[in-house]
């Protein structure tokens, strides 16, 4: 396989190992983009960016990069997900990535079951915003056939969580039109690398999902250890794209 349009893999965060090779000059987020075409901002979920960082940020970038953003803590973890408002208030904000802008992630808590009353805040907040929305549910509750229904009919996916979260699998869920997977280290969570078992694994997903013309995404979360970028870099190469 070689470089793929629909096919977007990085990690959280742009820290890369201190032994790759990048340039001698530039920012921390141009020497990662060299090695990758996608990263998930994690920040955005605690804190509020000025418009002009973003703007930086997607300016420093080629055009076939874009940016995941998790959506703010006050929204998911303290309201809960039951405004809009707010919601609404954060995508006007990363709309300042412009064309860069990738996925909004959605990350919820674990005992946040579903309610009717979400699914209503998510098909309202499809109404306002056409772009990529994933969720990372931590509930059961979501892997519910009638909510996935829900969701696809929306067009919002469920991320496929390493270590699983709510089935069993490593599976995308919700709408199929873009596949999301989100790799946080197994068996310890941040920290554990993959071995090449279980990424070829993943590989094999990926070629198929991207045969079926679907979007796919692949995030390494396994930071805490510095394992993310080594996997990223080596489940490239097993699919065969271009290193830099």
């Amino acid at each position: 396989m070689i470089s793929h349009p629909q096919l977007h893999i990085g990690t959280a965060g742009w820290h890369l190992p201190k032994d790759l090779p990048a340039r001698a000059t530039g920012s921390a987020l141009e020497r990662y983009a060299e090695h990758f075409n996608g990263v998930e901002i994690n920040s955005t979920h605690y804190k509020r960016h000025m418009e002009h960082t973003l703007h930086r940020w997607a300016a420093c970038v080629p055009s076939d990069f874009r940016f995941t953003v998790k959506m703010h803590r006050d929204i998911t973890h303290v309201q809960r997900l039951t405004q809009v408002g707010p919601i609404q208030e954060f995508l006007k904000e990363v709309s300042a990535l412009g064309d860069r802008l990738g996925p909004v992630l959605i990350q919820l808590p674990p005992k946040l079951e579903w309610t009717d009353a979400h699914g209503d805040v998510l098909e309202a907040i499809r109404e306002a915003y056409n772009g990529p929305i994933v969720l990372e549910p931590r509930h059961p509750s979501w892997s519910d056939g009638r909510v996935l229904r829900r969701l696809q009919q929306a067009h919002m996916n469920v991320v496929a969580a390493d270590p699983p979260l709510i089935i069993p699998v490593l599976k995308p869920l919700g709408d199929p039109a873009l596949c999301y997977f989100r790799l946080h280290g197994n068996p310890r969570m941040y920290w554990s690398a993959y071995d090449e078992v279980s990424l070829r694994s993943v590989a094999g997903q990926v070629e198929g999902l991207l045969e079926q013309e679907r979007r796919v995404w692949v995030m390494f979360d396994n930071t805490a250890s510095g394992q993310a970028a080594p996997n990223a870099l080596l489940l490239k190469k097993m699919l065969g794209v271009p290193a830099g």
